[in-house]
């Protein structure tokens, strides 16, 4: 298995951080965005989109950040990152699509309107926090969904949203923060 990837993204970091995080059998490639290697025919044949990341096993292609994760926790059940129940299932669906959705619209749009999505930061942010409360992870015990969100607020903060009015969340992260694969993915820019 080999999974495509561009680490200083959100989507790609939470893939790797996860496959880092349980030792996973994956060999990560790097790409470099800048000899174009997402426009080849060979890679644009393993994801239309041209984006990354993507996870190449044998002859399945899966792009969308989620989804891998989703994947790699199925077939490692050992990791014990995704419920067998259908509750529990359908609560790491809610969190991924929660992160996909909601989340992911309010950090690409805050460095043009940071004032305007105030509101949407504070609800969202609120509802992140009061899930929180009493409990180590999103879902109490580390999963998937941990590793799905966390690269965006981790990445919020370099985008200057004020955390402090919620403390669970903050707690999280840098739980979050110490976590293995999350430790080992942090990006450093080249020649650091």
């Amino acid at each position: 298995m080999k999974l495509y990837s561009f680490s200083p993204t959100p989507n790609n970091r939470k893939v790797e951080a996860f496959i880092k995080h349980f030792d996973l059998p994956v060999e990560i490639h790097t790409m470099g965005f800048r000899d174009q290697e997402n426009k080849t025919d060979e890679y644009l044949q393993m994801n239309p989109m041209g984006k990354a990341p993507v996870l190449q096993d044998g002859d399945f292609s899966l792009w969308e950040s989620n989804a891998i994760l989703t994947y790699l926790a199925t077939l490692h059940p050992e990791t014990g990152m995704l419920p067998g129940d259908a509750r529990g299932r359908a609560d790491c669906d809610r969190w991924l699509y929660w992160q996909a959705f909601h989340l992911l619209s309010i950090i690409i749009s805050l460095s043009d309107k940071k004032k305007s999505l105030q509101k949407d930061i504070d609800l969202n942010f609120g509802v992140l926090n009061a899930q929180l409360e009493g409990r180590d992870f999103i879902r109490g015990d580390l999963s998937i969904v941990d590793f799905a969100i966390a690269p965006y607020l981790l990445a919020s903060r370099a985008l200057v949203i004020d955390q402090t009015p919620f403390p669970n969340v903050q707690d999280w992260l840098a739980r979050c923060n110490e976590l293995k694969g999350m430790v080992e993915t942090v990006y450093k820019p080249p020649g650091t």
